[in-house]
């Protein structure tokens, strides 16, 4: 997990030889702006997930890893808290892994939870727990999507 501000997001090149792509979506990119939805930047590899999500606690969120995708969460409209557990503290799965949506879900709380402010992200690796976008009054977020063997 990382967890920085994104005017620091070109430190983080290494993560992908995608990122450069990542790095002119937002140097390009009106975040404030958009709608709910997908955006394509590299067919399945990478692509931004515009999402809108209501309020919601910390009981309410479940925990869910992936195994294809890197995930960079960025809260557009307000702050959010986002839960993190660590691969090897992971619960067996409530809800098996999905192929197809690449994501598993777990029972329980996160170890730890953060408070990602407006300018930040989140990256959350392959197998890292997280509960994400629970905020009191919802929250638009971007969490873009980088397929981890490109």
């Amino acid at each position: 997990m990382i967890l920085d501000t994104l005017d620091k997001l070109d430190d983080y090149k290494f993560i992908s030889p995608l990122m450069d792509k990542v790095l002119d979506f937002f140097r390009n990119t009106d975040l404030a702006s958009l709608e709910p939805g997908r955006i394509s930047l590299q067919g399945d590899d990478l692509f931004v997930n515009v999402n809108r999500q209501g309020a919601q606690t910390r009981d309410e969120v479940p925990i869910e890893a992936h195994r294809e995708y890197i995930d960079i969460q960025v809260p557009i409209s307000s702050d959010e808290e986002m839960g993190f557990l660590s691969a090897p503290f992971m619960p067996a799965p409530s809800k098996p892994y999905s192929a197809e949506r690449d994501v598993a879900f777990y029972p329980g709380l996160c170890d730890t939870y953060l408070n990602v402010r407006k300018g930040m992200f989140v990256v959350f690796f392959p197998g890292e727990g997280h509960a994400p976008a629970i905020t009191k009054d919802g929250i638009l977020k971007l969490i873009v999507k980088i397929r981890k063997s490109c």
